[in-house]
């Protein structure tokens, strides 16, 4: 059998078994509304356009409560003028952005303005019908740049250049319930956990009852491709070959390295032991069964974004377990350098429409990366604001006193050094090899795959095919 054939069937198996926790815990749809995930319609009306402005085109595809931060940021630029009037269309989710702006290249209309997520950035730049933010920077000598966040600024830059404005940005981190960890005497206070110490800790922090049965893990975690993409960042490997495309096209990839194989060998140790437990494949019930497990105290230790934190706390707090949520910096191995690569999503400007369009779309975007539009943006969210000044405005300075674990994830970020490993890969079919990196996970977990090299192996090999196909097209 081939390792793309059996994928399907064994994330069935593992959703099936995720649908059934969610049903005995009954929290995972708090977590959901909490985190952001609804697809309810959005509460947030727009403004009337006023007559005689000029309709700028915006897609998003942040959806719940992140969506509706996105519609109150149009609202306050539409009603600070009334040259241009940004009409913002929400889509179901950032693959559906970007596969829909693919597909109205071939005749469609384009937006003027468009939200894409990090992994997007290859193929923004391969449509060739987009405005790099750089040169419209340079031309209005505008002093933006060095008021980025760094690490965020780097990820955007390619060869130079800054192709999209950082608009939601976070990072990930270890969540862990401080409670449990008085509780067995580990420091609540501590950032740097290594891999020993990680798996050391959930041993201590796993319950069994008088049967032998483990009512309590240390780790609960879904097999998620970005979480294994940050752990090689924090040892500092490459994911694509050369440079993680950061220094010409990338033309393999190389995630099959020692470093991957380290954390995937971690994460089958602790299941192996009895103190950790996989929700399986990373999306929708198992992701959901996992933060229920989290916030109701099953899991004491779990890796996520940032951007979940508000949702964790308060999802805790509704289950009445007393969990209390802190936060480190992902793990790493024992003398690795540290450093992670921003997740989120950026503002382009495509080339399309007329020129009072451009320009309406480079004003909303300069709108939305202010200082002031990226404190209200993360006060509002979960993602951490993406301009140095935004710590300056009010707004932030509250975010900050309500939830001082998001402290941790800024020092994680600027902590960080700018180079290709910590930049994160750029290429053009990183969604399949997500899916591909996540299925050989999979396999090698529940013993499909008897080693996690094999298993990444044949992710790599495959993933690199689907690489070059892409490449033969594109160029």
């Amino acid at each position: 059998m081939k390792l793309e054939d059996s994928f399907p069937i064994a994330a069935m198996e593992v959703t099936m078994r995720s649908l059934a926790r969610i049903s005995i815990l009954g929290l995972a749809l708090i977590a959901a509304a909490a985190f952001g995930f609804s697809q309810a319609a959005s509460s947030v009306e727009a403004l009337p356009q006023p007559a005689g402005s000029t309709k700028v085109t915006f897609w998003f595809g942040l959806t719940g409560v992140n969506g509706d931060a996105v519609r109150k940021v149009v609202n306050k630029y539409n009603a600070s003028q009334s040259k241009y009037y940004v009409e913002a269309v929400s889509q179901p989710d950032y693959d559906a952005t970007i596969n829909k702006l693919n597909t109205s290249l071939a005749g469609g209309e384009l937006p003027n303005a468009v939200q894409v997520y990090d992994i997007g950035t290859q193929r923004m730049i391969d449509t060739k019908k987009i405005v790099p933010v750089q040169d419209l920077i340079d031309r209005d000598k505008l002093d933006i740049i060095k008021d980025l966040e760094p690490a965020v600024a780097s990820y955007y830059t390619i060869a130079g250049k800054l192709y999209s404005m950082p608009f939601n940005s976070s990072a990930p981190v270890m969540y862990f319930d401080k409670t449990a960890f008085k509780e067995v005497g580990l420091d609540t206070s501590k950032r740097i956990w290594t891999y020993d110490e990680v798996v050391a800790a959930a041993k201590a922090l796993t319950k069994m009852d008088a049967e032998g049965k483990v009512i309590r893990h240390g780790i609960g975690f879904t097999l998620y491709s970005w979480i294994l993409e940050e752990e090689l960042a924090t040892q500092g490997a490459l994911f694509a070959y050369p440079a993680n495309g950061r220094q010409g096209r990338a033309e393999k990839l190389v995630f099959n390295g020692p470093e991957a194989v380290k954390w995937l060998e971690l994460l089958k140790s602790t299941i192996d032991a009895g103190s950790g437990e996989s929700f399986g494949i990373d999306g929708g019930a198992n992701s959901a069964a996992r933060d229920a497990a989290f916030v109701t105290g099953e899991a004491c230790i779990t890796f996520n974004s940032i951007a979940s934190l508000r949702g964790y706390i308060k999802s805790a707090k509704d289950s009445g377990k007393g969990v209390d949520v802190g936060v480190a910096y992902i793990p790493r191995p024992a003398g690795a350098p540290g450093g992670v690569i921003i997740g989120g999503a950026s503002l382009w400007i495509t080339n399309t429409g007329t020129a009072d369009q451009q320009a309406g779309a480079w004003d909303f975007v300069k709108f939305a990366s202010s200082p002031e539009s990226q404190a209200f943006f993360a006060s509002n969210t979960g993602y951490y604001p993406t301009r140095k000044a935004a710590y300056a405005v009010q707004d932030m300075k509250d975010a900050l006193v309500l939830y001082p674990q998001f402290q941790v994830a800024i020092d994680e970020l600027r902590a960080t050094r700018a180079y290709s490993a910590t930049q994160g890969a750029v290429y053009g079919t990183f969604v399949k090899a997500r899916s591909n990196i996540q299925g050989a996970m999979e396999q090698f977990i529940t013993g499909k795959i008897p080693s996690a090299q094999q298993a990444l192996d044949g992710a790599a090999s495959m993933s690199t095919s689907e690489l070059a196909e892409y490449n033969s097209t594109a160029n």
